[in-house]
């Protein structure tokens, strides 16, 4: 890697200065959004509150006789209006109780090579929209989950690991509680702010690296549809505050 680098700086001599004042300046951080009032780390308390519930403790049973009437607004329908049953239920469920019954739900589509970004307590759709589980606990890039889910072999089941990224998983849509948030071009990690970790992340990019946690709608700043060097430039910028 550390080769690839300089490789990378030697081919690219007019941005080799800058990115030198850039790792001189590596505290510099500008804030991207506004921070969710949502916390993962409090939702998975909640969530793993209901193990030991009853109703919810592992090989309850659990199939299509249970229904769940909405309390919150699910995806534009109005709370008391939804009727969810089985797996669907249970995952309605879970989700309003995660979020303490206060946020809106949505629905996000996606496929199993495009998947959307996966919180803590969504809701996921596999099984080619077969089945729900709701996510306890997930990789750092989002494509391997943790789930808790009801009606699995008619019970409920804690545990289960799936990797969504593989197209035999089915998946086809998440469910979220968590409220939209917009990320500054430059973000591209989408950590809330534009960092030089960024920067490191668009070169790994350039490179012909893939890296992890890597948005590339945040990272095409000049839009000419391509992630180049021109764009670590501009990232570069964008923290020495070098734009309008």
């Amino acid at each position: 890697m550390e080769q690839s680098y300089k490789h990378f700086l030697n081919q690219h001599q007019s941005y080799k200065k800058v990115l030198m004042l850039l790792f001189v300046a590596m505290a510099s951080i500008l804030p991207s959004a506004a921070q969710s009032p949502l916390n993962e780390e409090e939702i998975y308390n909640r969530i793993m509150q209901r193990k030991d519930m009853d109703g919810y403790r592992e090989g309850t049973p659990w199939d299509n006789s249970h229904l769940y009437v909405n309390t919150v607004e699910y995806d534009g329908v109005k709370a008391g209006r939804f009727t969810g049953g089985g797996c669907f239920a249970f995952m309605l469920d879970m989700m309003e109780y995660a979020s303490n019954y206060e946020y809106p739900i949505r629905e996000i589509k996606g496929t199993y090579d495009n998947l959307p970004e996966i919180h803590i307590g969504d809701g996921v759709r596999i099984n080619n929209d077969g089945h729900s589980v709701v996510v306890i606990g997930k990789s750092e890039d989002g494509h391997v989950v943790t789930v808790v889910e009801g009606n699995y072999n008619h019970s409920v089941h804690w545990g289960r690991v799936i990797d969504l990224s593989d197209p035999n998983v089915g998946f086809t849509n998440i469910s979220t509680f968590w409220p939209e948030v917009t990320y500054a071009m430059g973000d591209v990690n989408h950590d809330g702010s534009v960092s030089v970790t960024d920067v490191l992340l668009v070169v790994e990019y350039v490179l012909g690296k893939n890296p992890e946690k890597f948005f590339i709608e945040n990272a095409d700043i000049n839009s000419d549809k391509e992630i180049s060097t021109a764009d670590v430039l501009s990232i570069v910028a964008i923290i020495m505050g070098e734009t309008e």
